[in-house]
C-alpha cells in the first residue's frame, strides 16, 4: 500500500488498540513514502514517547522541525520530550510555543 492517508489512518488505528507494533509499520511505512507527513511524524512519535523512548521520538521529531519551525504541537511534543528526560530545557521550548502561538 503506499497511500500516505490511509497508512497513517491505519497506524492511528492500530494505535487506539494498542497495536503499537503494527501502528509503527504502518506509520514509519508512510515517513518512508512521504518523509514530510506531519501528522504521521507526530503520530510516530507521540507513541514512543509513551513508551518513554525520548530519544527515538526526538530523532523522529527532528527532520520535521527543520522544515516546519511554526508547529506548535511539534515543540509541544520536543518540549515533553525533554521533561521527560529531565531535561529541565524544556522550559526554554514552552516559552517557543507560547511565542509562535501569540504570533
Amino acid at each position: 500500500m503506499e497511500n500516505p492517508e490511509i497508512l497513517t489512518q491505519l497506524g492511528l488505528l492500530y494505535l487506539q488498540q494498542d497495536q503499537s507494533t503494527t501502528a509503527f509499520q504502518h506509520l514509519q511505512n508512510c515517513i518512508q513514502i512521504d518523509p514530510k507527513n506531519e501528522q504521521s511524524i507526530l503520530a510516530l512519535g507521540s507513541a514512543l514517547q509513551l513508551k518513554g523512548d525520548y530519544d527515538e521520538a526526538i530523532s523522529k521529531y527532528r527532520p520535521l522541525a527543520n522544515y516546519n519551525q511554526n508547529s506548535g504541537q511539534l515543540w509541544n511534543n520536543i518540549g515533553m520530550c525533554f521533561y521527560g528526560k529531565q531535561k529541565y530545557i524544556a522550559v526554554i521550548l514552552f516559552n517557543e510555543i507560547l511565542s509562535l502561538k501569540l504570533s
